[in-house]
C-alpha cells in the first residue's frame, strides 16, 4: 500500500510506522509537489489542501484519513461519486476541549481576568465576590466525545449537565438531553452553554439573538464547535447589547477575525484562535486511529470513524 502524507510527522513517528508496516511505502511530501497522486492508496491530511483538481488527480485512491474532525473543506461530492472512503480523528480532541471549556468556567466564577488586572494596578480587591461551578447548570449543544467529555469534567465540579442534541436521545454523562428543535427552550436554564456542534446546513447560523436574549443576563456562552453556528452580527449584537455576562469564543465564522471587528474590544467577550483542540499528543492520538484503520483497510473491514458524506460527519 501506497499512503502519502500530506503533513509534517516527527520522526520517531516515521520509524514506528515502518516498524509496524515493513511492506507498505509512505510519501512524506506536500500534496502540491507530490508527482504520483495517481498510484496512492492513502493520503494522509488535515484536510484543506484536498481540492477536486487533486481528487481528479487520484486514480487508486481508497481513502483520505483527515487528521481533524471537520470535513466541510472537503469536496464531498467528488469524493462520493468516485467512492473514496474517508475517515476522520474524531475523539482525539475530547481531553484538549474539555479542559479548554472547563478552564474557562473556572476562570469566569474565579474571576482570573479580573484579578490579573487588580495586581497589575496594584490593588487589593479583597471584597470582590466569587462563586463556584458547584450546583451551576451546564447546557452541551452536540453530544459525541467532545461534549461528553465536557460534561464528565463537569459532573466532577458538582455541576447539574444536561445535553442537546438531534433527536434528544439519552447519552451518558448527561442527566437530561433535549432535541434541537428544543434550543431555546432549553437556553433559560443554562449558567453555561458550550456548543460543540459540527459544521452542517443544519448548524449554521443555529444561534440566533432570540437565542441570547433567552439566556440568564448572567450566563456564559463558550463555542468550540463551529464558528458557523452563530453568525458574526449576532454575536456583535447579542455583545453589544450585554444579552449575557460573557461570551468566549475559540471559533468564529470568519477566521482570523476581522481587524475592525466589535468583537475585538468588548469586555464581555474573550477570543482565543481556534487553539481549544490543540495538544502535544494530538498526533499520537491521531496515529493510533490511523493504525488501527490502514489495517481495517487491508482487511477490507469497518473502518473507525468513517465519516457519512452525506451528512458530513
Amino acid at each position: 500500500m501506497k499512503v502519502l502524507f500530506t503533513l509534517d510527522v516527527p520522526e520517531r513517528l516515521k520509524n514506528l510506522q515502518a516498524e509496524k508496516f515493513p511492506d507498505d511505502t509512505f510519501y512524506y511530501e506536500s500534496i502540491d509537489h507530490f508527482t504520483n497522486l495517481g498510484e496512492v492508496d492513502v493520503i494522509i491530511t488535515y484536510g484543506s489542501n484536498i481540492t477536486e483538481e487533486k481528487i481528479k488527480q487520484t486514480t487508486n485512491l481508497k481513502l483520505i484519513m483527515v487528521f481533524s474532525a471537520g470535513v466541510d473543506s472537503l469536496p464531498r461530492k467528488m469524493i462520493q461519486e468516485q467512492k473514496i472512503k474517508v475517515a476522520n480523528v474524531r475523539g482525539i480532541h475530547a481531553i484538549p476541549m474539555g479542559e479548554y471549556a472547563l478552564s474557562f468556567m473556572l476562570s469566569h466564577v474565579k474571576k482570573a481576568a479580573f484579578f490579573y488586572q487588580m495586581q497589575k494596578q496594584e490593588k487589593w480587591a479583597s471584597e470582590e465576590p466569587i462563586t463556584e461551578l458547584a450546583g451551576k447548570t451546564l447546557v452541551v449543544a452536540g453530544t459525541g466525545a467532545i461534549g461528553a467529555k465536557v460534561a464528565e469534567f463537569a459532573q466532577a465540579f458538582d455541576m447539574e449537565v444536561l445535553g442537546i442534541n438531534t433527536t434528544g436521545h439519552a447519552v451518558k454523562p448527561f442527566s437530561k438531553t433535549y432535541a434541537m428543535t428544543d434550543l431555546e427552550k432549553v437556553a433559560p436554564l443554562a449558567d453555561f452553554f458550550v456548543s460543540v456542534l459540527p459544521q452542517t446546513e443544519e448548524t449554521s447560523g443555529i444561534y440566533q439573538l432570540s437565542f441570547f436574549e433567552k439566556m440568564k443576563t448572567n450566563a456564559v456562552f463558550i463555542n468550540i464547535g463551529r464558528g458557523s453556528a452563530v453568525e458574526l452580527e449576532t454575536l456583535e449584537q447579542a455583545s453589544k447589547e450585554e444579552q449575557i455576562a460573557h461570551f468566549y469564543l475559540d471559533v468564529l465564522p470568519e477566521e482570523p477575525l476581522p481587524a475592525d471587528s466589535y468583537l475585538w474590544q468588548a469586555n464581555n467577550v474573550t477570543i482565543t484562535p481556534h487553539v481549544s483542540g490543540h495538544s502535544d499528543k494530538y498526533l499520537d492520538r491521531s496515529f493510533e486511529i490511523w493504525f488501527e484503520n490502514i489495517n481495517h483497510l487491508k482487511e477490507n473491514t469497518k473502518l473507525r470513524n468513517e465519516i457519512d458524506l452525506n451528512k458530513g460527519y
